[in-house]
């Protein structure tokens, strides 16, 4: 029962994330409508609105057979034509920024309600259009009515169609601007990071894990990105077994097959079987979305900023922007221990996950910018700014220092071999002894020389 639930709950994952999600739950609450609509009308719907509200109902057949015949028209164009600009905005976004924001972009909630509302109306209009017949409803009514009501109904559903087409527009311009985009992967990233700090132990790691155990391990049954798993049936499959399992690699890591990504602290008679339980209850995926790995975010973030500072963009501004937002993920970051212990419901720890260290995410998010940027006076002087929002939290957290202090050193050693304007490397020098005035880091930083 726990692998089918755990493959309903990654299958509902990737049809929730699927631009198609919306826009066939709505066709298929449109066409129950429909159905709906066609069964009142032959109880009588339209000869009771028709007594009390006669300039509702349609009454004559070959006018009810345009009305629909041109809602059904202007609908299908009104799809296209949105369908059309939702791929040239992903195609730009990947050209512009980094294929990677697609699958984000594609996720956007009201953008898939707007096409779903489209794709409803259309299937709606059609039955009702199909069901324009004198000889059905002259069955149930002696006077040989239309369906007015719902042919009333369909108008409404296109004057709807027409405000959301206004609305997708707005939202479709404002989708593909790069703030919207950073602020997008920073939001997520963020509530990411949240749920993490607050799942967190603390730094302390449970004896189980540090004791030595004859440890047995785990080769990856794929190649592939090891994305998430089912953690509560993942957690009740050690407890079934009574092992511990710990993860080697953090969660995002490409995984080779046959390679050990993990490890238990004992040897199973039935190992094949714990194995094969176990790889139903992890799953693997290319698509690297922020909302599974706060790690994705700050990989998407770089990546736009490095894509901005290429000399096909030339676009500094945006990557000042990416800078920013890093600023504040890497300030939640450092509340964050490198490690996540689940414990079962006795309070013993069963399962240990690796995060991704604080320093290797400060130079897999950061390098990348630094080696692009680096001979932009405004984007190092950026980078200062950000280690100087950086060393007013990291007082609470001193065993980050050495690589604060480490990383700032390399990016000045980059600055003094690239920038040789003596007024950018004045500018600079400004910015390195205002950090060396907070007295934080345990060595000054080296200023650059200025020729007089």
């Amino acid at each position: 029962m726990d692998k089918i639930l755990s493959q309903l709950k990654f299958a509902y994952q990737y049809i929730v994330n699927s631009i198609g999600f919306y826009p066939t739950l709505i066709s298929i609450f449109f066409f129950a409508l429909a159905l709906l609509m066609l069964y009142l009308e032959a109880q009588g719907l339209s000869s009771h609105f028709k007594e009390d509200l006669p300039f509702m109902i349609i009454t004559n057949g070959e006018t009810a057979r345009l009305i629909l015949s041109s809602i059904t028209t202007g609908v299908i164009s009104l799809t296209v034509f949105s369908f059309t600009m939702v791929m040239l905005v992903l195609n730009q976004a990947s050209a512009n920024f980094t294929p990677r924001v697609i699958p984000g972009l594609i996720s956007y909630k009201s953008n898939q309600r707007v096409l779903g509302l489209y794709l409803g109306t259309l299937v709606y209009t059609l039955i009702i259009m199909v069901n324009v017949r004198a000889e059905y409803y002259n069955s149930s009514l002696q006077d040989n009515s239309l369906p007015g009501f719902s042919i009333f109904l369909a108008m409404c559903f296109t004057f709807l169609c027409l405000s959301f087409f206004v609305y997708f527009i707005h939202s479709i311009s404002q989708t593909i601007q790069i703030e919207s985009i950073l602020e997008s992967i920073h939001t997520v990233t963020h509530k990411e990071l949240s749920k993490a700090i607050e799942e967190d132990n603390g730094p302390e790691v449970p004896n189980v894990f540090v004791n030595s155990h004859t440890w047995h391990y785990i080769e990856s049954p794929k190649t592939g990105y090891l994305q998430s798993l089912d953690e509560q049936a993942v957690l009740e499959l050690c407890c079934k077994y009574n092992v511990v399992l710990d993860f080697e690699l953090s969660l995002g890591n490409f995984l080779i097959v046959g390679i050990p990504f993990a490890r238990i602290n004992k040897r199973l008679d039935n190992m094949d079987e714990f194995k094969e339980n176990f790889f139903e209850l992890v799953d693997f995926y290319r698509e690297e979305r922020p909302s599974v790995n706060y790690l994705f975010g700050f990989k998407h973030i770089t990546e736009s900023a490095v894509r901005a500072l290429s000399p096909g963009i030339n676009d500094p501004g945006t990557a000042i922007k990416a800078i920013d937002y890093i600023t504040d993920l890497f300030v939640l970051r450092m509340q964050l221990t490198d490690q996540k212990v689940l414990c079962d419901k006795d309070g013993a720890a069963r399962i240990r996950f690796q995060h991704e260290t604080f320093e290797n995410l400060y130079a897999l998010s950061l390098s990348p910018i630094r080696l692009y940027g680096k001979g932009s006076s405004v984007v190092v002087l950026r980078l200062l700014y950000l280690l100087r929002n950086l060393l007013f939290k990291v007082q609470e957290y001193p065993h980050l220092k050495p690589v604060l202090s480490q990383e700032a050193e390399l990016l000045l050693f980059d600055a003094d071999e690239e920038i040789h304007n003596p007024g950018d490397r004045q500018k600079i020098n400004v910015q390195v002894q205002e950090l060396n005035k907070m007295n934080v880091l345990y060595t000054a930083l080296p200023l650059l020389q200025v020729k007089k």
